[in-house]
């Protein structure tokens, strides 16, 4: 028996365009954890096919950490927030329906999250890849590390792998939870109120996940989610020129025709 951790709640929205046979390794990567999370919150965000539900409901009949949650379909905000507004842990996790964790995810996380107090979010690294092109060929993925390099980064690259963070879950008694008015991007401006609280924040230069990025470039390019992105980011002030300029140029950048963002997206990893 894997050892369990009953401070660690991870929440796993889901939706109608959900991958079934993904949602299976994504649940299979949890139960293969060296640490396993004491509670896993299904979300259920608007009505899905009989196949997502037949999934969801063999994993939550089986196994006792599995809860089904339902919400209507509102977003990923409003499927997150009423994730978090039922935790009742002291840490929480962030997974996608399509990803895969890596073993120790979770032990090597909440091992630091134990050790460094002041720590109230924490991402890592991932390796990404394509459905079409599988697994084998996933390319690394590096984020910053140190509090200040993820500040700078913010005004021109998101400083977080969303579906790496584990929070600890007081955080959102400083900051609030997702804002429900953004579809997309409301973890750029969750970023952003919390470094303007001074929340420390960390990644770990380890890999955590493999994550798909089918369709990612479509959903940041769509000029609503670039507004989205124009005012989280403005949200956090800087006085430096350099990245006030960076700032520009990546809101310019989610602008640019398809076949730029994708050579840009491949060679600035």
């Amino acid at each position: 028996m894997k050892n369990i951790c009953k401070d660690l709640t991870v929440g796993i929205p889901f939706h109608s365009g959900s991958n079934p046979s993904q949602l299976v390794e994504t649940l299979d990567s949890l139960l293969g954890q060296t640490l396993r999370a004491g509670c896993c919150h299904l979300i259920q965000n608007g009505d899905v096919s009989d196949e997502l539900l037949e999934v969801i409901d063999g994993y939550a009949n089986k196994y006792a950490e599995f809860e089904k949650i339902y919400v209507e379909k509102k977003g990923l905000a409003a499927a997150l927030n009423s994730s978090l507004s039922r935790c009742t842990t002291i840490y929480y996790a962030r997974m996608d329906s399509d990803d895969i964790a890596m073993p120790q995810r979770f032990e090597r996380q909440v091992n630091y999250l134990e050790a460094h107090g002041n720590v109230d979010i924490l991402g890592g690294w991932a390796k990404e890849f394509s459905t079409s092109e599988g697994i084998e060929k996933a390319v690394l993925k590096r984020m910053p590390v140190e509090q200040q390099e993820m500040r700078n980064w913010f005004h021109y690259r998101n400083p977080f792998i969303h579906s790496t963070i584990v929070f600890r879950t007081k955080v959102f008694q400083n900051i609030g939870y997702y804002n429900e008015s953004y579809l997309t991007d409301q973890d750029l401006e969750l970023w952003g109120r919390a470094i303007n609280a001074n929340v420390k924040l960390a990644n770990l230069p380890e890999v955590f996940i493999y994550f798909r990025t089918d369709n990612v470039i479509g959903r940041r390019s769509q000029f609503s989610a670039v507004k989205r992105q124009a005012v989280a980011r403005y949200s956090v002030t800087t006085y430096s020129l350099k990245y006030n300029m960076l700032k520009i140029a990546a809101l310019t950048f989610r602008l640019m025709p398809r076949w730029i963002q994708k050579l840009g997206y491949k060679n600035l990893r």
